[in-house]
């Protein structure tokens, strides 16, 4: 039986910091495949060297956000606290037992009086997805994107009922084609003009940038959204744009894919999306792109409606619907509504048909969906995107709002995601020692196994 020791607590220990971290230590592996020396260039023109007391090293001041992160700690208080008697932290930081660890506030004064007008913490997040790409870790040939909610600093009882006047979004490219039909049949074109809707909007007394987000079966109140990409190959985060809670999902996509294109360079080739993205500007956009696109799939209209149209067919080559018991054919007459909805009547006009300018679209992404390929890929998207909004919430303190604004919930999920990608290329490389994963080295280990196998049969 062990007995306790209060003699121990006085005990003078001659060891090395080395010898205090575990061998499994996630830091160790960070340390070893992750390159902070990047920072001090994305920063030195924030810093002054002949005016004012030494500051804190800035790669220092950023690891200790990364701490935060990595261990999932409520609070930069709580992670200071911990700094001094982890030996484990230090050794990540480089500071030495008989140094004073820096103040909790160390962070917020620097970002309040140097970092908050820069772009600093988005060239950090690009350089960390830049590494992953070195590592052979991201092709950006396939990704996901899905959002989700972070709830606001704010309280979702205070807030000012607001009434604003916006402007119903118009597709000029839509109401061209539309007209163009009108032209082909010899009818006067469509005026189209910028309507405007009264909405009722709540607005936060505590958060005015958060928005409220209210959506079926889930939790209402102010919220941020964090609109993420996430690349096939290895989980890596390639994108994470910030919301109020209020913006649909479908509203930031094209733009944040042109931004993967301009930054990374990516050749995107599959696109997989939940059903929120199933917009004829975003099909629009696929289509155009070359890109193999998975939308989730929701049902519209009243069922008397769907069950309507089931009962006919439509054949392309002569643009007309076949009741698929009769055989009768409803052709379409050149009536077309402003919402691009072609009329398809038998002779007498009893039988409606109305199928829109661009069905077509909605048939090549249903054919993509119930593939072998569209399956596998719309399967790989809750492992994939979804995953990584779990261990952000789970694991890396993601599911409340630290900060209140917008800039300042942006710039703190660039380091957030930045810490995620981190502890993903660094076990995933430790798993091949520091080999890429490449298809040369997966095809050597088999070729090494299978040589041990002769081996062993032929000995």
């Amino acid at each position: 039986m062990i007995s306790i020791n209060k003699n121990i607590q006085s005990e003078i220990l001659i060891t090395t910091m080395e010898e205090l971290v575990p061998e499994d230590s996630l830091f160790r592996k960070v340390d070893k495949y992750i390159d902070f020396t990047f920072i001090y260039e994305e920063v030195k023109d924030l810093y002054c060297d002949n005016n004012g007391r030494p500051s804190i090293d800035p790669v220092v001041l950023f690891k200790l956000v990364f701490i935060q992160a990595l261990d999932g700690i409520k609070s930069m208080r709580q992670t200071c606290k911990k700094i001094k008697v982890d030996a484990e932290y230090r050794w990540f930081l480089g500071i030495p037992f008989g140094v004073d660890t820096p103040h909790f506030s160390t962070f917020s004064k620097n970002y309040e009086r140097r970092f908050k007008d820069s772009d600093v913490f988005e060239k950090i997040f690009i350089n960390i997805v830049n590494q992953a790409i070195k590592y052979k870790l991201v092709n950006g040939k396939i990704l996901y994107t899905d959002s989700t909610h972070k709830k606001a600093n704010a309280n979702k009882n205070n807030f000012n009922d607001e009434i604003k006047e916006v402007v119903k979004k118009r597709r000029e490219w839509l109401e061209e084609e539309i007209n163009e039909e009108r032209r082909k049949q010899g009818k006067k074109e469509f005026e189209y003009k910028d309507e405007y809707e009264e909405k009722h909007i709540k607005v936060s007394t505590t958060d005015e940038e958060s928005g409220y987000y209210h959506r079926d079966n889930k939790e209402k109140g102010f919220m941020y959204l964090d609109h993420r990409t996430v690349d096939h190959k290895a989980n890596i985060i390639v994108d994470a744009y910030v919301t109020e809670g209020n913006v649909h999902d479908s509203i930031p996509y094209i733009n944040r894919m042109e931004y993967l294109k301009r930054v990374f360079g990516f050749n995107i080739e599959k696109v997989a999306l939940d059903s929120g993205y199933a917009t004829l500007d975003i099909k629009k956009y696929i289509i155009e792109n070359k890109i193999f696109g998975v939308i989730g799939y929701r049902r519209y209209g009243s069922k008397e409606t769907r069950e309507e149209k089931n009962k006919y067919y439509y054949n392309k080559e002569l643009d007309v619907y076949v009741e698929k018991e009769t055989g009768e054919i409803l052709e379409y007459k050149g009536k077309i509504d402003k919402l691009g909805y072609k009329t398809y009547t038998n002779e007498t006009k009893t039988k409606i048909v109305r199928r829109h300018i661009k069905e077509e679209w909605n048939e090549i992404f249903r054919e993509n969906r119930i593939s072998e390929e569209g399956k596998d890929l719309y399967h790989f998207r809750k492992e994939k995107v979804e995953r990584s909004f779990a261990d952000s919430k789970q694991n890396h303190g993601y599911r409340y709002a630290m900060y209140r604004g917008l800039k300042k919930n942006q710039n703190y999920t660039w380091l957030i995601c930045a810490a995620q990608n981190m502890k993903n290329i660094s076990i995933k490389m430790e798993k091949v020692n520091g080999r890429p994963l490449t298809n040369t080295s997966i095809f050597e280990n088999f070729i090494k196994n299978i040589k041990i196998l002769f081996k062993i049969i032929f000995a």
